[in-house]
């Protein structure tokens, strides 16, 4: 059985002291050029991260500056497999110094500050609604469901035109046989006995 390696999001700690016994306006680049699948949360694992994160003191803490391109694994709009699209993350953020009661991102006591739930939240906000695995997904057999990407199926039905399913179901519908046509249809007096002076004509 092959296992995936993953790397581990303890990678997107950053030591930030050196910056905080700096004087404002003091920065840093860090590079990140990660290759294998990154996990960088619970429910989300990232095909690659690579770019520039750049570091700078200012009164508040530390503000984060990031450039990053990654593969975001997704589910194709289409065929419903799952795919890798590529997104591109532009993000600021201010990490507060000494850390606030309720602020989102900050940097703890012993100079670290934490990227991953940021890349996270920049991550899912970046990926377009309509992923596709290519521009030509054939994507689903609206009858069958078979996965048209493999080569056509057994259905031999020409698409059809949206703006005409609501007539395409009507007409199908006038298709099917009236279940009152198999009705026995009520002759008046055929079943009925006469009635003479209110009585049920008697029976010979």
């Amino acid at each position: 059985m092959t296992h995936t390696h993953y790397v581990s999001n303890r990678i997107l700690k950053i030591n930030v002291g050196f910056l905080l016994s700096e004087s404002v306006g003091q920065s840093r680049d860090t590079e990140l050029d990660i290759s294998d699948p990154l996990r960088v949360s619970e429910d989300l694992t990232l095909d690659s991260l690579h770019g520039v994160v750049h570091l700078s003191r200012n009164s508040r803490g530390i503000l984060v500056e990031g450039q990053l391109a990654t593969r975001f694994p997704t589910e194709c709009a289409r065929c419903l497999d799952e795919t890798l699209v590529a997104v591109d993350m532009d993000f600021e953020e201010l990490y507060i110094y000494p850390a606030e009661p309720g602020a989102p991102f900050v940097v703890t006591e012993d100079g670290n500050l934490d990227l991953a739930p940021l890349i996270r939240e920049e991550a899912i906000i970046s990926v377009p609604q309509t992923a596709l695995c290519r521009p030509d997904c054939a994507g689903l057999c609206p009858t069958c469901g078979a996965n048209l990407n493999d080569g056509p199926c057994d259905c031999n039905q020409e698409p059809i035109d949206p703006r005409f399913a609501a007539l395409q179901k009507l007409l199908d519908n006038a298709d099917q046989p009236d279940r009152r046509d198999n009705m026995t249809t009520k002759t008046p007096g055929a079943i009925t006995p006469a009635l003479k002076n209110g009585e049920p004509r008697a029976r010979r």
